[in-house]
């Protein structure tokens, strides 16, 4: 009986995360100085905090929001 119990929790909690793992695509990309080289970034999210623009930087940003300065340019802007 604890099989099922722990069977069926496994399942619905798997089946409540199914939209997160859907693949998201970039919006734009953007250029940053990464170990004195040039990397090219894919960024998922624009927002203005505090008169700042940040970015949600996936690759070596880890997708987190980093601050526009990070970047030499972008796509975004456009």
């Amino acid at each position: 009986m604890k099989r099922l119990a722990v069977l069926l929790l496994v399942s619905a909690s798997i089946t409540g995360c199914a939209g997160i793992l859907e693949k998201q695509e970039p919006i734009c990309y953007g250029t940053a100085i990464i170990a004195g080289q040039e990397t090219s970034v894919p960024i998922y999210g624009v927002r203005k905090q505090v008169e700042q623009t940040q970015y949600r930087a996936g690759g070596p940003f880890g997708w987190r929001w980093v601050n526009k300065t990070n970047f030499t340019r972008t796509t975004c802007d456009k």
